[in-house]
């Protein structure tokens, strides 16, 4: 095609065209007459213009693509045209024909997708007490009572199980036994070598362990301490401590002290080891000591806290401290019960070095009773020894009402904790059942069977993965998750509590005739234990059940639209926090490194880590020392880093996931503001039919007879069996891709009935079907059974509601039936069979009927060209006239797309001369500054060339 471009109209040249020479012309024309032959014949049969294009498609030059650029912009539009397109039509609504027609309707109760797809509810079936979209309904609404009333049980137990008095008991003893003051100066804090631990000991720990009184303080216990050779008990009485008189010390004093192997753990350098040749490292199990070394003249009444005692025989729960985690064991010692022994015992140990080199740790443990609060508060001070020589020492005190360790009813806040708990329980266990009745309902759907004669028929690894997908099914809802997320922790928190009963009354020293003996140690500290892990339990089992009320607010449509950010964001965030962690801990490796022996909060990676977590809540203060001359820039310079990674990049992303599925939400969930909401009509229903009201009255049948309601499926004409049948093929594929074992429509009927054939002879035939193929009667077999439908569906029944919505939504049928009301179709074909069925001779009315319609159908549709036809000579002149004309219009059509082709070519050919000419330019122009260039670099050198000559 290269002849010169010229913009042409349809019919002529356009106004300022160069002529073209006529030999172009020519062979313009020569090439259109070609191809005007070669298309004439398909044109004869039919074909429309592809087939000139595959003609032309091998004349044209092969082009290089030329690479699209995109840009961002382009990038959002697209994703966001993507999202905010024409939203898909939701299961609920693909799945309304199927709620109708199944006989089952129970086992769509319960399903999640009520939940999901809420707004797409129908509101005209709700009114109908039989529907499913009622039955579910009515199911979300007592769920929503019934969690709300759990709510409120649950928030008033938390009431009930945690008080103000806790906190203040709790506070009261940590400033008492660390000898604080008003002002918060604690001398347990100035403990920091072992002569100022023993002296605290002996004086700040003893005027407090046995508090003296001007008036002596009343007698709250009487316990009795009898001997087997003596009739005479003797009498002890709890001792108060404390200015106040309020608290009561349960028990006597316990002191442990947890030691070290010697060289385990450490090295000693050989430059000093033949001074130091010993050596005493951190604190670690591994490590610890259980060797007895009392020395040989140690007091009796002390020899055997020199002696290693287990866990088991200390009572006594581990302890975390600053430089290590302490565990139960160690060599332990019981105070006497008055002041005078015990300055003597603590004096005895601090001579005969109960404490030395290879002590890592000494803890005190003691257990009040606030008599005013009825809190009990176990207290235990951690005393450190580093191996480095320093001394720290610390107070942690745990509480916890009495009621909390005993099923105690004899008070009102007693009684009414148990009986909460017991309600809770109760509850709990209907809600378990909830669940297990909707995760059934799960499996029901997707194994189509009951799951437990399933689950019998299959091998080991069978129920395995039968286990994994109904977790998987169930869970994919992230409320069902949420749900037995929140059942574990309730009874987990309940097996803790049961546990600390048990301990309780398992523990000798907690009998009621025992506890509180001066001489008897009472180990709270290993109670306190589950107790803690109980009411963290419970901390985030009430986060979640307050969460979990969004799934309810979805009802509201005011709320939907949060709720379904929520339920997308959670997936995104999750995978986000995912890559937040990884990052944290790499900068926590980071900061452990290069701060872990400077700064006491990355001293190590645990704690770094945590460090860098509250940096984004808390801030950070910047130290000047990091600026000054000479200091290293490394460590800044990482911290810089943190932020600028932390800050400027993961804060923004985590923005950016929320704002990008609000924006598209927003645009997808926009609802029409006359809509009825589902749940008010279903109140309002629910009402109605308690008030033995039906707002359902179809009037229509209710004034038809019962012979009007359905017809059997056999008496209707073919086209309306084959529509029929459709249907219900169509609407068991969607059945199948969201639920198993429904049978709407039986498919093993079609390879019975119609062989090998495909789905897609099912399907009525197009009168655009190919004419030399199945509908060319010339060809050697019978013609296509059109309206063959299976022998056993023909004795089923259709109903007047079912043939109306048929109906309506084929136009074509109400035509073809000269009906638009399915009860006169219903009439008319059963008069019709009750005549044929009165007539013994002749075939029916209704094949006589059928023969007709579609007989004429069949005639209109097929072609037999083999039959001679007479010719008329006035329609076959009018033919080859409009042949003709068809054919010179095509010819001209032709002539003008080969020149705006062949002006096309000569367009690209002049630019690629353009092109090869600026190319020429630009070449030109840099062999001009070479030239420039050299001449100057000449000039300058015999300047300088002259210079030194002259010089």
């Amino acid at each position: 095609f290269g002849s010169r471009s010229s913009a042409r109209g349809p019919f002529g040249r356009g106004r300022g065209q160069a002529a073209r020479p006529a030999s172009e012309r020519r062979s313009a024309r020569e090439r259109a007459r070609r191809v005007s032959g070669t298309c004439d014949g398909m044109a004869s049969l039919g074909m429309d213009a592809t087939g000139d294009q595959e003609v032309f498609a091998h004349m044209q030059k092969p082009k290089k693509k030329k690479r699209q650029i995109v840009l961002n912009r382009d990038l959002v539009i697209k994703r966001l045209n993507k999202k905010t397109g024409p939203a898909k039509e939701s299961p609920l609504a693909q799945l309304q024909e199927i709620f109708e027609e199944a006989d089952d309707k129970g086992r769509f109760v319960g399903d999640t997708m009520f939940w999901k797809y809420f707004p797409d509810i129908a509101i005209d079936r709700i009114y109908h007490t039989d529907s499913v979209e009622y039955r579910n309904l009515k199911v979300m609404f007592w769920e929503t009572v019934f969690y709300v009333v759990l709510v409120v049980f649950f928030t008033t137990y938390v009431y009930i199980f945690q008080s103000r008095d806790v906190f203040a008991a709790r506070a009261e003893q940590e400033l008492y036994w660390g000898a604080c003051n008003s002002t918060g100066r604690c001398k347990i804090h100035e403990v920091n070598s072992l002569n100022s631990f023993w002296d605290f000991m002996h004086t700040e720990f003893v005027d407090r362990a046995f508090t003296e009184y001007e008036d002596p303080p009343p007698s709250v216990a009487t316990l009795l301490t009898s001997y087997p050779a003596n009739e005479f008990p003797i009498a002890w009485h709890p001792r108060f401590v404390g200015p106040k008189k309020g608290t009561v010390l349960l028990g006597t004093v316990r002191l442990r002290q947890l030691r070290v192997k010697k060289n385990e753990g450490c090295a000693v350098s050989k430059l000093y080891s033949h001074i130091y040749p010993d050596c005493y490292g951190m604190y670690k199990p591994s490590v610890a000591s259980m060797e007895a070394y009392a020395s040989r003249f140690v007091p009796t009444y002390i020899r055997d806290s020199f002696t290693y005692q287990a866990a088991e025989d200390t009572l006594q729960a581990p302890m975390p401290g600053k430089l290590a985690a302490y565990g139960g064991d160690g060599f332990s010692v019981d105070l006497p019960w008055n002041a005078s022994d015990c300055r003597t015992m603590i004096g005895d140990l601090r001579h005969w070095m109960w404490v030395d080199r290879a002590t890592r740790g000494v803890v005190v443990e003691l257990s009040t009773l606030h008599t005013n609060a009825n809190v009990i508060v176990n207290t235990r001070m951690l005393f450190e020894f580093g191996p480095t020589g320093s001394v720290t020492g610390v107070v942690q005190s745990l509480g916890g009402s009495v009621p909390l360790f005993t099923p105690a009813t004899s008070t009102s806040g007693s009684s009414s904790m148990f009986a909460m708990m017991i309600i809770l329980i109760i509850l709990f266990l209907l809600f378990s059942g909830y669940s297990g009745w909707l995760m059934y309902k799960t499996c029901r759907n997707f194994v189509g069977e009951n799951p437990i004669r399933y689950l019998r028929r299959q091998n080991v690894f069978g129920k395995f993965a039968f286990i994994f997908k109904t977790f998987f099914a169930y869970l994919r809802s992230l409320w069902n998750l949420a749900d037995l997320v929140m059942i574990g922790l309730f009874f987990s928190h309940i097996g803790y509590r049961l546990s600390t009963y048990s301990a309780v009354s398992g523990s000798p020293s907690m009998a009621p005739t025992v506890i509180g003996h001066p001489e008897v140690f009472v180990p709270f500290s290993g109670i306190m234990k589950p107790l803690v892990t109980s009411n963290q339990i419970l901390s985030v089992l009430a986060a979640l059940m307050w969460f979990r009320l969004f799934k309810y607010l979805c009802m509201s449509s005011y709320f939907h639209l949060l709720v379904r950010i929520l339920e997308m964001c959670a997936f995104r965030l999750f995978v986000f926090s995912v890559l937040l962690v990884c990052i944290m801990f790499g900068f926590a490796v980071a900061f452990f490194a290069g701060w872990g022996g400077i700064e006491e909060n990355f001293s190590w990676i645990e704690g770094a880590f945590l460090v860098n977590f509250f940096l984004l809540i808390d801030g950070f203060s910047v130290n000047e020392e990091w600026f000054l001359p000479g200091k290293d820039f490394i460590m800044p310079m990482i911290f810089i880093i943190y932020i600028a990674v932390i800050y400027f990049v993961l804060i923004n992303i985590a923005v950016a996931i929320v704002l990008d599925i609000y924006a598209t939400v927003d645009r997808s969930l926009k609802e029409d503001p006359n809509r009825k909401n589902p749940m008010a009509v279903f109140l309002y229903t629910y009402y109605k039919m308690m008030m033995g009201i039906s707002l359902v009255r179809d009037t229509e049948e209710e004034n038809m007879k019962s012979e009007d309601l359905s017809i059997p499926l056999e008496m209707l004409p073919g086209v309306v069996r084959r529509k029929w049948i459709e249907k219900k093929r169509r609407l068991q594929r969607i059945a199948n891709e969201s639920f198993a074992g429904m049978d709407i429509y039986p498919t093993e009927l079609d390879a019975g009935s119609r062989g090998a054939q495909g789905s897609a002879e099912w399907m009525l035939p197009s009168s655009r079907q190919d004419v030399f193929e199945s509908m060319d009667a010339s060809k050697d077999g019978k013609p296509m059974p059109l309206y063959d439908v299976p022998e056993a569906l023909l004795k089923s029944d259709i109903s007047r509601a079912q043939l109306q919505r048929l109906m309506d939504e084929d136009p074509a049928l109400p035509i073809l039936l000269q009906q638009s009301r399915a009860e006169m179709v219903i009439r008319r074909f059963k008069n019709l069979g009750q005549e044929a069925a009165d007539s013994d001779e002749g075939p029916s009315t209704v094949k006589r009927l059928q023969g007709q319609v579609f007989g004429k159908i069949d005639e209109m549709e097929k072609v037999k060209l083999d039959d001679e036809i007479k010719e008329v000579d006035e329609i076959t002149e009018l033919t080859h006239e409009m042949s003709d004309a068809v054919t010179s219009v095509r010819n001209k059509f032709r002539i003008q797309l080969t020149e705006i082709i062949e002006a096309t070519a000569v367009l690209f050919e002049h630019l690629v001369a353009v092109t090869q000419g600026l190319d020429a330019v630009r070449d030109n122009n840099d062999l001009v500054l070479e030239w420039v260039r050299n001449t100057e670099e000449e000039e300058i050198n015999r300047g300088q060339e002259r210079a030194r000559f002259r010089k």
